[in-house]
């Protein structure tokens, strides 16, 4: 049974200059050839044509058609992509026509996940593709599209090939003990598994990396009442987000955002001013900052550098130095008093700053930047980007371990141990995967990718 034509907008379904429409399958050309004006058996592969789309006689629009054959396209079917002008209805229009002519309207990712079925790529390089869109920061960006070049994939992959390798070896052993086929003495093995598993592990540990990339770095800006959280809060926002006024306590509850700074994604958290309050939703608020301090991978503990008694909250600097985050001491207000003659200790690092001049803020983003460093430019990220790459891996590690403890046993159940790690791998990339998660995986994308 063939595949069924697929088509969708592939921008987004607004006013704008130019959309696109794109169609895959088997009769893609013959479906698009009943509302184009021109002929398209004789138009090349990777090519653009200019005509108009029709309906019947009336001309609906003028358009550029790119025409890609199979297999030399993104989904490995006929594609063809019509860059029309844009508008809701516009699209939708030509969209209605197409489905008319026989095709079907595209489920989300159903585009990539026919490239994946057909060859075209990896599961690894095709959860890089949503990473992408996804991305908010050039550093996300940057590694998804090394991992879209397969600079994961390969790495994957070469393990897997050294795994099958082992595996080939014992079963040539076990199939045949009495022949002189290989050496498979338990030496050679312990290190060749041993070899896999510590490039396992080095994958492993760039989850933590990968992760702050994607989900960024759990920032809580704390300090006393008044001294500026939330006018640096806005400042790093570069909007009037939070309310700031010369009222202490002002702030009652934790305000969320996300901002970059010194190339590092933020999740900020403006939290109350940590003092002893009367107020009872005040007391609600400094408890929900003291939970924020203990969660933070980085606090920024803001001081007044105008105030005499800068360190006299006992509890507010317990919290943050209990914190296993890191820590920069910002001391604000340096445009009202100097910070040079105030010195701190167990913070890794400070700057003075003003939040209401900008002074300052450049240096913030230098430390941020030492203390997270996300790569250089043009450096080739190999890191792991979800929870399901992570889980593969460590089954595959927890294999290996196995592996590594019944060598000098028996043959079949260290074979057993190599193949299971083999399928784990298999799993990452999606050569042993389950219909289940491919679905899981691809119902992430939008429609039309």
């Amino acid at each position: 049974m063939k595949n069924e034509t697929i088509a969708a907008l592939s921008t987004a379904p607004y006013k704008a200059a130019i959309g696109v429409i794109r169609v895959s399958g088997e009769e893609a050309q013959k479906i698009v050839g009943k509302i184009f004006s021109r002929d398209l058996n004789e138009v090349a592969s990777s090519s653009v044509i200019h005509g108009n789309i029709v309906d019947g006689t009336e001309t609906v629009d003028d358009v550029l058609l790119s025409v890609f054959r199979a297999p030399k396209s993104f989904t490995g079917e006929d594609v063809i992509e019509i860059s029309c002008h844009g508008g809701v209805y516009n699209c939708s229009r030509i969209l209605r026509l197409l489905i008319k002519n026989g095709a079907r309207q595209a489920k989300n990712g159903e585009f990539t996940k026919r490239a994946f079925l057909n060859g075209k790529l990896d599961l690894l390089k095709a959860e890089a593709i949503i990473d992408l869109i996804d991305s908010e920061t050039k550093a996300e960006a940057r590694a998804a599209v090394s991992r879209m070049k397969g600079s994961l994939s390969d790495k994957i992959n070469s393990v897997r090939g050294s795994l099958i390798d082992i595996s080939a070896q014992l079963l040539a052993y076990v199939d045949y003990p009495d022949e002189d086929i290989v050496d498979t003495s338990p030496e050679l093995l312990r290190e060749n598994i041993t070899n896999a598993y510590d490039q396992i592990e080095k994958l492993i540990k760039s989850y933590d990396s990968g992760r702050l990339i994607r989900d960024g770095v759990k920032t809580v800006i704390a300090g006393k009442p008044n001294v500026g959280k939330s006018m640096l809060m806005n400042r790093i926002l570069g909007e009037d987000r939070c309310i700031v006024t010369s009222v202490a306590g002002t702030t009652r509850d934790v305000i969320e955002a996300s901002a970059e700074l010194g190339g590092v994604k933020l999740r900020l958290f403006d939290t109350a001013g940590v003092r002893d309050a009367d107020d009872e939703v005040e007391k609600i608020g400094v408890e929900k900052t003291l939970g924020k301090i203990n969660e933070a991978e980085l606090i920024l503990a803001v001081f007044d550098a105008s105030d005499e008694a800068v360190f006299d909250d006992e509890e507010l600097l317990a919290a943050i130095n209990a914190s296993n985050a890191k820590k920069i001491a910002v001391f604000n207000k340096t445009d009202l008093a100097s910070a040079d003659n105030i010195t701190v200790e167990n913070f890794d690092a400070r700057v003075n700053i003003s939040a209401k001049t900008g002074d300052g803020i450049e240096e913030l983003e230098k430390a941020i930047a030492s203390l997270f460093p996300m790569g250089s430019e043009g450096e080739e990220s190999v890191m792991l980007s979800n929870v399901r790459q992570y889980e593969c891996l460590i089954a595959a590690q927890s294999e290996l371990t196995h592996a590594l403890d019944n060598i000098g046993i028996t043959p079949d159940a260290l074979l057993s141990d190599i193949e299971r790690a083999v399928e784990a791998l298999g799993e990452m990339t999606g050569r042993t995967v389950s219909e289940e998660i491919i679905d899981n995986i691809f119902s992430r994308f939008c429609v039309g990718k």
